[in-house]
């Protein structure tokens, strides 16, 4: 298991730590917190996905239509 460059010992132990430095009460709330913010942060980015998907198809458009008229002057 390697989660972004963390391998599961490296997990448990930060989990371990968190649960230390929290306590099992803050550690819930934290953790949903986290959740709702990495959720967002995805919505984020498939949003900027999107985006730029649609963007370089318009870009690749225009480079078609720009070859169909260097076709036509020539």
């Amino acid at each position: 298991m390697d989660i972004i460059g963390i391998g599961g010992t490296e997990l448990l132990l930060i989990v371990l730590l968190a649960v230390i430095v929290l306590g099992p009460e803050r550690l819930v709330t934290t953790a949903r917190k986290l959740g709702v913010y990495v959720r967002e942060a995805k919505g984020y980015i498939n949003s900027l996905t999107d985006e730029l998907k649609v963007e370089m198809d318009i870009l690749e458009e225009i480079k078609e239509a720009k070859a169909d008229i260097d076709e036509i002057i020539k």
